[in-house]
C-alpha cells in the first residue's frame, strides 16, 4: 500500500468518526412514554402540541406516548405527592421536571421557602429515580414582572434566579441532568426588547408561546431530535411537480392556473401566534421547514390557496427565487375540519382539571366516602385518558392546491405609517360652581 492510500484512508476514517460524533443519537425509542410534570410552567396546551405534533410528523413510524400533568399553583411538595397518583400509573420511561415558578408563591424572596424547595425537590428526584424512569430536569424560566404589579413589589425576576442557582447546584449534587430553561429564555427574551407585539408570560408567570418554545426547542436538543424540512417544488410552464416527502402531481393547468394534489405530505406546525410573531423571534422555526416553490412564475406573481378556501397574499418571483417558507399559509391555514378537530381535543384537554378539583375536594359527608372514591377514580381514568388524545392534527394529511396567476394590481401596496400622536394636553380645571 503506497503513502497516498495510505494518507486517504486516514482521512477517510477520520471523516467517519467526526460523523460519527457530530449527529447526535436520538434517544426515544418504540413504546417510549415521556411524562412532562410540573406546575404552570407547562400550564398551556402550546407545550405538549408541539412536541407531539413534531415526534408524529417527523417520526411517523414511532410508537410514543407523551403526556404532560401540570398543575397551577403547584410546588414541588405536591409534586412528590401527585407522583404516585398520576405518574406512576403510566410507567414512564422519560420524566421531565419542571418546578419552581410556583414555589416562592409570587411573594418576596424567603430563604427559608427556597430550602424547603430544594429538599422536596431532592427528594421528587430521588422517586423519579427510583422508578427507573430517565430524567430531565428543567430550571423555572423567566417571568415577566412588568405584567403584574405584585410580581414586581416581590421583585420575581430575583426570586426565580435564585431558585435557578439552588436548582443548578441541586442537580449537580445529585448527579441529574439539567436543561437549563432559565438561561436560554434569559437569553433570548434579551434580544425581544420592548417589542410590544411579543407576549412572552400570561399575567406575569405563566409561559406563552415564546418561552415555552425555548424550553421545547433544548428538549428535542437534547433528545437529538433531527429537523423536518421538505420541499414542494412546481414547474408553471409545465405539469412537473416534485416533493421530498409524499407526492404532489399537477392534476389540470391553464395560462391562468395550475391545480396540485398533495398526498401524504407532513403537516406543517402552526407556531407563529396568529402573526405576530416572525420566523427570526421564533426558537421552533428551525425544527419544521416547508418551502415550495414556483419555477417560471409568471411576471405578476401567483395567489396561492385552497380551491374552497380563502385566496393567500400574492408572491411576487423574487420571492420564491430561494423558496418562500409556506407553512402558515397552504392549505392547512384556514382548513375548517382542522379547526373543529382542534378545538375539540382542546376541550378534552381541558376537563383534566375536573380530575384535580376532586383530589382537593373535602368529602361532603362521611356515609358518602366510599362513592366519593370512586369517584376521584373515575375522574383519575378521566384525566389519564385526556391525555392520551393526540395533541394536534395528524401527521399527514392530503390536500389539493390552486395556483392561480396574479396581476400586479392584486399585490398590496404598502402603506405609510401613521404619524405617533403626540400626548394629549392636560384636562384644564373647571372652575368652582360650574
Amino acid at each position: 500500500m503506497n503513502l497516498r492510500i495510505q494518507r486517504l484512508l486516514a482521512v477517510a476514517i477520520l471523516v467517519c468518526s467526526f460523523a460519527s460524533v457530530s449527529r447526535a443519537e436520538f434517544l426515544l425509542k418504540d413504546n417510549d412514554r415521556v411524562v412532562l410534570f410540573g406546575d404552570i410552567s407547562f400550564g398551556h396546551s402550546f407545550a405538549p402540541e408541539w412536541f407531539c405534533q413534531f415526534m408524529r410528523t417527523r417520526y411517523p413510524d414511532l410508537k410514543l406516548e407523551f403526556y404532560c400533568l401540570a398543575k397551577s399553583n403547584s410546588d414541588a411538595a405536591e409534586g412528590n405527592e401527585r407522583f404516585s397518583a398520576e405518574v406512576a400509573p403510566l410507567k414512564p420511561t422519560w420524566v421531565i421536571l419542571s418546578f419552581g415558578l410556583d414555589s416562592p408563591q409570587r411573594q418576596a424572596f424567603n430563604q427559608a421557602r427556597l430550602d424547603a424547595y430544594v429538599k422536596n425537590m431532592s427528594k421528587l428526584i430521588d422517586t423519579v429515580k427510583a422508578s427507573g424512569a430517565r430524567l430531565l430536569v428543567l430550571t423555572p424560566p423567566p417571568p415577566q414582572e412588568s405584567k403584574h404589579k405584585s410580581l414586581q413589589a416581590a421583585k420575581y425576576d430575583e426570586v426565580i434566579s435564585k431558585y435557578a442557582d439552588a436548582l443548578r447546584e441541586l442537580a449537580k449534587s445529585k448527579d441529574a441532568e439539567i436543561l437549563d430553561w432559565h438561561k436560554a429564555g434569559s437569553e433570548y427574551k434579551a434580544t425581544l426588547g420592548d417589542d410590544s407585539q411579543v407576549n412572552w408570560t400570561k399575567r406575569g408567570l405563566q409561559p406563552l408561546g415564546l418561552s415555552l418554545s425555548v424550553a421545547i426547542d433544548l428538549i428535542l436538543t437534547r433528545f437529538g431530535a433531527e429537523p423536518l424540512e421538505y420541499m414542494l417544488e412546481a414547474d408553471w410552464n409545465s405539469d412537473k411537480a416534485t416533493a421530498s416527502f409524499g407526492t404532489i402531481k399537477v392534476t389540470s393547468h391553464n395560462d391562468n392556473n395550475m391545480m396540485v394534489d398533495l398526498t401524504d405530505v407532513p403537516v406543517t406546525l402552526d407556531m407563529n401566534a396568529r402573526g405576530r410573531i416572525q420566523e427570526r423571534t421564533w426558537p421552533l422555526s428551525k425544527w419544521c421547514k416547508l418551502v415550495f416553490k414556483i419555477n417560471g412564475m409568471p411576471p405578476g406573481g401567483v395567489i396561492v390557496s385552497n380551491p374552497d378556501g380563502k385566496n393567500g397574499k400574492p408572491f411576487l418571483q423574487q420571492q420564491f427565487q430561494v423558496g418562500a417558507d409556506m407553512s402558515q399559509i397552504g392549505p392547512l391555514a384556514s382548513n375548517i375540519h382542522v379547526a373543529t378537530l382542534h378545538n375539540a381535543i382542546r376541550t378534552k384537554l381541558g376537563q383534566c382539571s375536573k380530575y384535580r378539583e376532586t383530589m382537593t375536594r373535602p368529602v361532603p359527608e362521611p356515609e358518602l366516602e366510599k362513592g366519593y372514591e370512586l369517584y376521584r377514580e373515575a375522574d383519575k381514568e378521566l384525566m389519564i385518558a385526556a391525555q392520551k388524545i393526540e395533541n394536534r392534527t395528524p401527521s399527514r394529511y392530503n390536500a389539493s392546491i390552486k395556483i392561480a396567476k396574479a396581476s400586479r394590481a392584486q399585490i398590496p401596496v404598502p402603506q405609510p405609517k401613521a404619524k405617533a400622536k403626540g400626548p394629549k394636553p392636560p384636562a384644564r380645571k373647571r372652575k368652582p360652581g360650574n
